[in-house]
């Protein structure tokens, strides 16, 4: 399946193989969406999306027509709850079936739902931690819609935040088997998510109201050019040098590593009775393409601090280069999570 990130701005797609242990990009493109078309997570013009998918589709070249997508924001509902560790899957599927109105305070005919049983409770090992997740029909129908317009089958629904987990794996590749505990930041036009991941393995999530936008237009408009396109291409070719953009990295880092550090220093005193450590922060997202950001960030935090690229050490197919998938790599995290699905 294609991992599609649809987020407020673009559409981005990213197609996987895999080879025995090793994973190549087969296919990739994004594309511009019309202001307005996605809002606070929501499809609002179904069809500016459909058009954008459609046309990334075309760029990429690839001939999958099986999508997996991914939802967030506001209508989707995620808990932890404990259930008998003797049922079944089926039982299990009954038992929240009959109680989902007290699991999420809103009618079971107004919301898919769905289920993983994540470990035995730690507390009680006669019941099972469970993952329940929701998410409003209408959310899910509006996407399905969209990618159906655009001549896509969804092979799978996921959640942006375990999306981003998922990519994690990618990034902690040289890490395999060890238990380091690592935050990444995958920074976005709009909002930050951060994730503490011991490994493989999510211990800690959160969402931060703080975007690269600001930066991207900043840039734009002190350097007079026409859009944030005409600078990720001036960047690119290095028309735009470390030196012209330091002193608007330097704000902004300042304004990054400000956020990083509060939301860290707050998972570690809530966890200080288990003396957590975090060995490094890796940032993620469309900034990570800013030269001198990391050395920036770093200056100001007692962590190491590197730029995140979940497609680090793949082949590359031709016509994805052509793309600049390797320039947009560091925003591919959700698409990346997506693709990796694809292949399971």
């Amino acid at each position: 399946m294609l991992g599609l990130d649809i987020s407020a701005r673009r559409v981005k797609l990213l197609e996987l193989s895999h080879h025995g242990a090793t994973s190549s990009v087969t296919a990739y493109a994004s594309e511009m969406l019309p202001a307005g078309s996605v809002h606070d997570a929501h499809i609002e013009d179904a069809e500016a999306v459909a058009r954008a998918v459609r046309a990334a589709v075309v760029k990429s070249g690839t001939r999958t027509r099986h999508a997996a997508i991914a939802v967030s924001g506001p209508s989707v509902i995620s808990k932890i709850i404990r259930m008998p560790a003797d049922l079944s899957d089926t039982e299990i599927e009954q038992q929240i079936e009959v109680d989902a109105e007290t699991y999420l305070s809103q009618p079971l005919r107004d919301v898919f739902l769905d289920f993983q049983i994540l470990e035995a409770d730690p507390r009680d090992a006669r019941f099972n931690r469970v993952l329940l997740v929701a998410c409003r029909r209408e959310t899910v129908e509006l996407r399905i819609a969209a990618m159906e317009m655009a001549g896509l089958t969804v092979g799978l629904v996921d959640v942006e935040e375990y999306a981003l987990q998922n990519a994690c794996s990618l990034l902690d590749r040289a890490n395999t088997g060890r238990d380091s505990w690592f935050a990444v930041f995958d920074v976005g036009a709009l909002d930050t998510r951060l994730t503490v991941q011991q490994g493989a393995r999510s211990r800690y999530t959160r969402a931060l109201d703080f975007g690269g936008q600001a930066i991207a237009e900043a840039l734009t408009r002190h350097h007079g050019l026409s859009d944030i396109q005409q600078l990720h291409s001036q960047l690119r070719t290095g028309e735009l040098t470390v030196e012209d953009i330091a002193a608007d990295i330097d704000i902004f880092a300042e304004a990054l590593a400000h956020r990083v550090e509060q939301s860290l220093r707050f998972f570690l005193s809530a966890n200080a009775e288990s003396n957590q450590a975090i060995d490094r922060v890796v940032v993620t997202g469309g900034v990570a393409r800013y030269p001198g950001l990391a050395d920036a960030i770093a200056a100001r935090l007692p962590w190491r601090v590197t730029l995140g690229d979940p497609l680090a050490g793949m082949s590359i197919a031709a016509s994805a280069r052509r793309n600049h998938v390797d320039d947009e790599a560091p925003s591919l995290m959700i698409a990346a999570g997506l693709a990796l699905r694809g292949q399971t």
